[in-house]
């Protein structure tokens, strides 16, 4: 197939002459469209008869009657010096709006409303009442009670009825699903605090009744979760008091214990203080004394090492180490430097026995100082820990008293704006918004089967789709013809075919797939495989040609059966006889033969054929069209064993000297295969002749079928040379997209 071809073909395959196809999406979605387009009418169709249908059963639905009442949760900030914060109204969020719903939304909620109005009881929320309805949530629910009583097989009602506690109960619970399914709660606005319950009954009056009563124990609910706090917190506050007030009594004894064990009384602790500051002030003293003594020390030593003996005994006078008496009356003034320096030795050790002596006092001074201090501060954390203590329990015993107060007088934190009445109107069942519901469901219902089935189908439709598949050009299309079977018509009409027929029948031999005027030109034949089988096999006239003689041969090939191949050929031989070539058609389908009928050929006839081709001249059976034969080989479908001889004749060397002794006889021969994938002798069968005509029946072969025969050909080395789409209906196609075909 040429490009130009391949381009023209996928513009023509939108349907709508745009942008090419080629995309495999675009085809895809070009393919949904036409799917879509083609169903429409059923679909609508069917949608109307639905809703038409759900609008006349909905007569057959109880009649019920809806009640609402409204509830607003309190959302004002309330400072309350008397009561606490947390049982006041606080601000609401989205969150806490959520968690109120879904309250209103509990099990336990419906549960309290059905033994308070004892609904168990009554019939229609018993389920001792049985009524239609359209409700799909009920069908299915309904449905699912049906599949698990059969599978059951009833044992579990058996069950059930051994002990009068266990049916109350199950009447129980199936009470509160039908009160679950009958009632619904929304909230009012997106951020409103405004929740409307709604209940469905059979009367105005119940539906009210128990939508009051779903309103006031949502109210009943929440106090009583109020006050539950409250009782846990009161609790709580009474043991958290007693266990302050306990160590409370601990802490007044251990400071009593405490106080005992003081170790000075404030007098003697002063006397204490100021024993260690006068300490303090004479230890200074005697340091600074000990400083002055050890300088002038190391005057005299310095004055006395650098020679200067009578400076430094004349300084050791002024320092009162030596008297001047002592230093005037000696003459020896060495004798008076040792003196002094010993003088000063025996002062330095008193002071520093002084010092010692007042350091050890010092010592003991801040010792019993800081006994003191320890005494004192863990005197003070005690009487710290009393008074916290003391605060603690004083604000305790104050809460406990007003919580002790406030539990009878606690509000819900909602209220009731709206109560139910009973409604005048049914709210059920709305016929016209069923009906327009179900037609809407049954026909997008439609357009989704549709377009799934479309998608997942593989039959061959269009153009593209048997070209694409098979690789080969398509060449022709042969209607189908409903009213007058091709087959039985020419046989009992003087082979006389309808109009249409021919002339589909005259452009497929007119193409240039089939080639029927180029063959007679030929000097070749067209496939390799056939030139050789005819040199090695035909006994007589070794490397003779069929062309030298005017014959071509053609094999009709399908996948399966029930193709159209038998009346496209013999509609092809028709065309043929009419056009003036002598035509025979040779039946080789051994799984499906139509000429059966026509076939006096025995077992033995065919074997002593297969040695004498020439004898098979006398099976050949005229038809009413002139021109054109038949050669039957095939026998009855009883009959396996000629079957079983036609099947092993047509793969031997006989039947090519057959083919041989009719070239000259006929100038076109039709051999009409088996299915490929039924018959291994169909690909033997296409290897000898000049051309292969691949039929296949639009819209019902399926794309691995074809894919799997044109396998068994390559395998032959064999390659369709035109490829015809059989029995189209030609009313049907153009809905398909496919201008060629259309």
């Amino acid at each position: 197939m040429t490009d130009q071809y391949r381009r023209g073909l996928d513009v023509e395959l939108t349907g709508f002459g745009q942008a090419p196809a080629g995309d495999p999406e675009l085809r895809v979605l070009s393919n949904i469209a036409w799917a879509i387009r083609r169903s429409i009418l059923w679909i609508l169709l069917i949608g109307f008869l639905g809703g038409v249908t759900a609008y006349l059963l909905s007569y057959l639905s109880d009649t019920k009657y809806t009640s609402s009442a409204k509830v607003m949760i309190e959302t004002r900030v309330q400072t309350e010096t008397q009561f606490t914060p947390q049982v006041s109204g606080l601000p609401l969020s989205l969150t806490s709006l959520e968690s109120e719903l879904q309250l209103l939304r509990s099990t336990d909620l419906i549960e309290n409303v059905v033994d308070r109005l004892e609904l168990h009881t009554d019939p229609e929320f018993s389920g001792a009442e049985t009524g239609f309805t359209l409700s799909p949530i009920a069908l299915a629910r309904r449905l699912k009670n049906g599949l698990v009583s059969a599978l059951s097989g009833g044992d579990d009602a058996d069950e059930g009825g051994d002990s009068g506690q266990t049916l109350e109960e199950m009447q129980r619970e199936a009470t509160i699903e039908k009160l679950l399914e009958a009632r619904r709660i929304e909230q009012i606005g997106e951020t409103s605090a405004v929740y409307e319950i709604r209940v469905s009954a059979k009367t105005p009056q119940k539906a009210a009744v128990i939508a009051n009563s779903l309103a006031n124990e949502y109210l009943f609910v929440l106090t009583r979760m109020k006050r539950d706090d409250l009782s846990q917190s009161q609790e709580w506050l009474a043991t958290r008091i007693g266990q302050i007030r306990e160590d409370l009594n601990k802490l007044i004894s251990d400071l009593e214990a405490h106080s005992v064990e003081t170790p000075y009384s404030p007098e003697e602790y002063a006397t204490i203080k100021a024993q260690r500051i006068k300490a303090e002030k004479r230890a200074r003293l005697v340091n600074e004394e000990l400083f002055v003594l050890d300088e002038q020390t190391n005057t005299i030593q310095l004055l006395r090492d650098n020679g200067n003996v009578a400076e430094a005994v004349e300084f050791a006078v002024q320092s009162a180490l030596v008297p001047q008496s002592t230093a005037n009356n000696s003459d020896d003034a060495q004798a008076v430097l040792d003196s002094a320096l010993e003088a000063a030795q025996r002062k330095t050790e008193i002071l520093n026995g002084q010092l010692a002596t007042l350091n050890i006092s010092i010592n003991t001074f801040k010792d019993q100082q800081v006994r003191q201090v320890q005494h004192d501060s863990v005197t003070k954390r005690i009487e710290n820990e009393i008074l916290v203590a003391e605060a603690i329990y004083r604000d305790f015993v104050s809460q406990l008293g007003r919580r002790a107060e406030q539990g009878d007088y606690l509000d819900a934190g909602a209220h009731i704006i709206e109560t139910a009445r009973a409604s005048v109107d049914p709210s059920e069942p709305k016929r016209a918004q069923m009906a327009i519901g179900v037609m809407i469901a049954m026909i997008f219902g439609g357009l989704g089967f549709a377009v799934i089935r479309e998608l997942f189908q593989t039959r061959l439709r269009t153009t593209y789709e048997l070209e694409n598949t098979t690789g080969v050009k398509l060449s022709a299309i042969i209607p189908e013809v409903r009213k007058d079977p091709p087959f039985e018509t020419f046989f009992t009409n003087d082979g006389k075919l309808d109009p249409e027929l021919l002339h589909f029948g005259r452009k497929l031999l007119a193409s240039s797939d089939i080639g029927l005027r180029t063959l007679r030109n030929e000097s070749e034949l067209t496939t390799s495989q056939a030139a050789e089988f005819f040199t090695k096999n035909v006994d007589s006239k070794h490397g003779q040609r069929f062309a030298e003689n005017g014959c071509m041969i053609f094999s009709g090939a399908s996948a399966v059966p029930d193709e159209g191949k038998t009346s496209g050929l013999l509609l092809i031989g028709s065309v043929c006889a009419q056009a003036g070539y002598r035509t025979l058609i040779i039946d080789c389908d051994t799984v499906t033969s139509t000429y059966r009928d026509l076939s006096q050929l025995s077992v033995e006839g065919l074997k002593h054929g297969a040695k004498h081709p020439a004898s098979f001249q006398d099976n050949i059976v005229s038809t009413p069209q002139d021109g054109l034969d038949i050669l039957p080989l095939i026998g009855p479908l009883e009959d396996e064993a000629q079957a079983k001889e036609v099947g092993e004749f047509l793969c031997s060397p006989a039947f090519l000297n057959l083919l041989y002794s009719l070239s000259d006889m006929y100038e076109v021969i039709l051999l009409d295969t088996p299915p490929l994938l039924r018959a291994v002798e169909s690909a033997y069968l296409s290897q000898i002749s000049h051309r292969v005509i691949l039929f296949a029946r639009w819209n019902s072969t399926h794309k691995n079928t074809v894919l799997q025969a044109m396998r068994e050909l390559e395998n032959a080395g064999v390659r369709p040379s035109a490829l015809v789409a059989t029995r189209v209906d030609m009313k049907q196609v153009r809905h398909y997209g496919d201008p060629i075909l259309g």
